[in-house]
C-alpha cells in the first residue's frame, strides 16, 4: 500500500488528506472517498479500512473538512457540502483514480453531509453510511449532540464559531436533510451499518432512514458495535461489511441502459 499525504488547495486556505492505493502499478483504481463525523481519526488511524480495501485493489481518500485537523478554517454544513463537492473535482481528475467508480463512505455526521451531496452529484457510483445521522431537524434539538460539540471545541478538535454555533446549524440544515435526500441516490447502490451499541445514533431513526430509501439499498445491524467502534470485533465486522459492498460495487460499472442498469464487470 502506498500513502500520500496530499494538501489540496480551498479558496484562501487548505484541505489536508491522506491517498492511499495498492501497490501493484495499476495506473487507475477505483476510489473509496471517506466524510468523518464530528470525530474525525487522524491519518494513522485510517490505515486499518485502508489496508483491507487496497488489498483488493481499492484506493481509499481520507480528507479532514475544514475546521478539523490541518484542515484551516471554521466548521459548518454549508462549508461541509462544498468541501466534500469539492473533494469529489479533486478525485474525478486524479490521473490514479477511475472516475467512473468513486464510492462514498459517509460516518456519522458525515454520512448526513454523504447523503445530501450524493443525491445530487452523479458522479458518485456507491454510497455507505456508517451510524448515520439520520436527520438534521433531530441535531438541533438534541442536547447531547450541542454538548458534544461544544465539548469537542473545547478540546481543540474542531473549530466552530465562538458565538451563534446552534443558530448557524439551523440555517446551515434548511433545504439540506438526508431524510428528505436519500431516495435521490436510487438507482446507484446504497448500504446502511448501524451499531447494535449505538447509544448516541438512535436505531429507530437509522431505520427511519432506510426506510426512505429506494432500492437498490441494505440494512445491516453489528451487534456489539458502539457509535466509534471501540470494539475490535465490531470494527473488523463493520469494515468488512464496508469492504464486501464496494469490492461488489466499485470493480463493476453501473450503466444506464432505458431507465434500467446493467451491472458490467471490469477486468
Amino acid at each position: 500500500m502506498i500513502k500520500e499525504i496530499v494538501n489540496i488547495p480551498y479558496y484562501n486556505s487548505n484541505l489536508s488528506a491522506m491517498f492511499f492505493y495498492p501497490n501493484n502499478g495499476k495506473d487507475k483504481y477505483p476510489v473509496v472517498c471517506k466524510a468523518h463525523g464530528l470525530v474525525s481519526n487522524n491519518f494513522e488511524k485510517e490505515e486499518e479500512l485502508a489496508t483491507m480495501l487496497t488489498e483488493e485493489g481499492i484506493a481509499y481518500f481520507m480528507f479532514h473538512f475544514t475546521g478539523f485537523y490541518e484542515s484551516s478554517g471554521e466548521h459548518s454544513i454549508q462549508t461541509q457540502l462544498t468541501n466534500l463537492d469539492y473533494i469529489i473535482t479533486y478525485l474525478t481528475n486524479h490521473p490514479k483514480v477511475d472516475p467512473k467508480r468513486i464510492g462514498l463512505l459517509g460516518v456519522s455526521m458525515g454520512a448526513a453531509i454523504a447523503v445530501c451531496h450524493a443525491s445530487r452529484d452523479p458522479r458518485i457510483s456507491s454510497v455507505v453510511l456508517q451510524a448515520p445521522l439520520f436527520d438534521f431537524d433531530f441535531v438541533v434539538n438534541y442536547p447531547e449532540f450541542t454538548a458534544m460539540m461544544e465539548g469537542l471545541a473545547l478540546a481543540g478538535m474542531i473549530r466552530v464559531p465562538v458565538k451563534g454555533a446552534k443558530e448557524m446549524l439551523i440555517q446551515d440544515i434548511k433545504g439540506n436533510n438526508p431524510l428528505n435526500c436519500i431516495n435521490k441516490i436510487a438507482p446507484r447502490p446504497l448500504l446502511i451499518i448501524a451499531g447494535g451499541n449505538d447509544t448516541f445514533m438512535p436505531l429507530s431513526g437509522i431505520k427511519k432512514l432506510y426506510k426512505q430509501a429506494l432500492y437498490p439499498k441494505e440494512f445491516k445491524s453489528v451487534q456489539n458495535a458502539d457509535h466509534n467502534l471501540t470494539n475490535y470485533f465490531a470494527r473488523f465486522e463493520t469494515f468488512n461489511l464496508i469492504k464486501e459492498f464496494f469490492i461488489d460495487n466499485l470493480k463493476h460499472i453501473y450503466l444506464h441502459l432505458s431507465k434500467s442498469y446493467s451491472r458490467v464487470f471490469v477486468i
